[in-house]
């Protein structure tokens, strides 16, 4: 099974490219980590060098990625210029490069240029010594790419820059080029129903599982490769509520949906969703925040009503602080990609989680360093909820 690092520029302290709000740190994190559920969804062993926003060091990221001895590395990073903006995605790859490294390249420029993004080509790129001029691509020695997926100053590019589109495009280069054996999203050629074993439905299993932590309704399964009763009505389950003929048997319409939905994250609304806010994607936002607040108490519970108000504004600054994000109550790209990822994601504690409480906050390191008016004000509404 194919071993894939995937890597986000910058982060913490580094900021990368800016532009008016928008952040290169927080934009390759969420191509990143909306990159790495799909690529595990579909049976990849993935390893990351930041899942949230912390300090990376390039020579450490190396050495991580030379170790686990992966078969391909991908960093993610935004683009920028002086002057007029530029547009569009550009990929380098090394110099030592025996052919992988460019065919991922070439592969997914082609899947970002079908979102729209202009195609500037698939390049090396030397310093003054000869070398790789990117130091992940000079320090590791597996085929290598570093994407530039779009210039954060075009107001073009980032009318049309979604995280998860991106990340899906990225995944499909990924595909074509290391195919994944067992764990490809490719139906098998035959439907799988009770009595049918193997790591086809295995991958049911592990989909099924993925999808019922945003859908309570599909019961969770252990992912033995066995089709028994119990896979049997978890497929019924999820055949309900996609609207499928509901026989329990994994056909191909079935497994498409099914493959589709367990990498799927729902799609940014286009615009930041703040206080004022109403509609369907504020209503998806408080439902994954119920879902969270569940396990992180500091999450205050809502009512899914599809209107943004100082209640769903201090839930999401809450989110934010859990998750080391801007903490503005805000849900931009980053914030959206970051909880929706989230909302269906196992158990774990957050490695930057806050002191209870107001003044306990205040007083800590992390609060003086953070806090703002927006945060306190955020914290007032939560301590009087």
């Amino acid at each position: 099974m194919p071993k894939i690092a995937v890597f986000a520029g910058h982060g913490g302290s580094d900021f990368g490219a800016v532009s008016g709000r928008l952040h290169e740190k927080d934009l390759n994190l969420a191509v990143s980590n909306a990159l790495s559920a799909i690529l595990r969804g579909w049976g990849y062993t993935v390893i990351n060098n930041r899942t949230t926003d912390v300090e990376r060091n390039i020579n450490a990221d190396a050495n991580t990625a030379n170790s686990n001895k992966v078969d391909a590395l991908i960093e993610i990073h935004q683009n920028s210029n002086a002057g007029a903006p530029g547009s569009g995605s550009e990929a380098f790859y090394s110099i030592k490069d025996t052919g992988k490294g460019r065919a991922l390249a070439l592969a997914i420029l082609q899947h970002l240029e079908l979102l729209g993004f202009r195609n500037r080509g698939a390049k090396t790129q030397t310093n003054v010594n000869g070398q790789d001029t990117f130091g992940i691509l000079r320090l590791t020695n597996m085929p290598s790419v570093l994407v530039e997926t779009a210039f954060i100053n075009s107001p073009t590019d980032m009318a049309r820059f979604d995280a998860q589109q991106v990340a899906a495009a990225i995944a499909q280069a990924v595909r074509e080029i290391f195919p994944s054996g067992g764990g490809s999203s490719s139906y098998p050629g035959y439907a799988l129903r009770i009595g049918s074993t193997g790591e086809h439905v295995r991958q049911i299993q592990r989909c099924l599982n993925n999808i019922g932590k945003r859908y309570p309704s599909i019961p969770q399964l252990t992912d033995d490769g066995i089709f028994g009763n119990g896979t049997q009505n978890a497929v019924i389950a999820f055949q309900r509520l996609f609207g499928l003929s509901a026989d329990g048997v994994v056909g191909p319409t079935t497994w498409n949906r099914l493959m589709a939905e367990c990498a799927a994250i729902p799609s940014y609304p286009g615009t930041p969703l703040r206080v004022g806010s109403r509609g369907e994607a504020v209503r998806q936002v408080q439902h994954c925040l119920n879902n969270l607040s569940g396990r992180y108490p500091s999450i205050p519970r809502l009512t899914e009503d599809g209107i943004f108000g100082n209640g769903t504004m201090a839930a999401v600054a809450a989110f934010q602080l859990l998750f080391a994000l801007t903490s503005d109550g805000v849900v931009g790209p980053a914030t959206w990609s970051r909880l929706m990822g989230e909302c269906g994601a196992p158990l774990k504690t957050p490695s930057n989680a806050p002191p209870s409480g107001l003044v306990e906050y205040i007083k800590s390191t992390e609060g003086h360093k953070r806090g703002n008016a927006m945060e306190i004000f955020a914290f007032m509404l939560l301590m009087m909820s």
